[in-house]
């Protein structure tokens, strides 16, 4: 298959179902006969941009976690307790 082949009638969603955000719909169009309606959250999930987000998020407190934890230590504040 060339470009073409697989960019026309919709080919690389029909091999990438996984791909579609949100729900696929026919049209009378001629230039666009098949469309997409979906969420906010469709996007997100396809994108994968919210996986992304939460894992930078957790890794951004951990480290302030540990930052806090060196500066009570250095202070003699910090005790573990078991």
């Amino acid at each position: 298959m060339n470009f073409v082949e697989i960019t026309s009638n919709n080919n690389w969603f029909k091999k990438h179902p996984e791909k579609i955000a949100g729900v696929e719909f026919t049209t009378t169009s001629i230039f666009f006969p098949v469309q997409v309606k979906g969420t906010k959250e469709d996007i997100l999930r396809v994108t994968g941009v919210v996986k992304e987000k939460t894992k930078r998020i957790r890794i951004a407190r951990a480290k302030a976690k540990a930052i806090k934890i060196k500066l009570l230590l250095n202070e003699g504040i910090y005790r573990k307790t078991y």
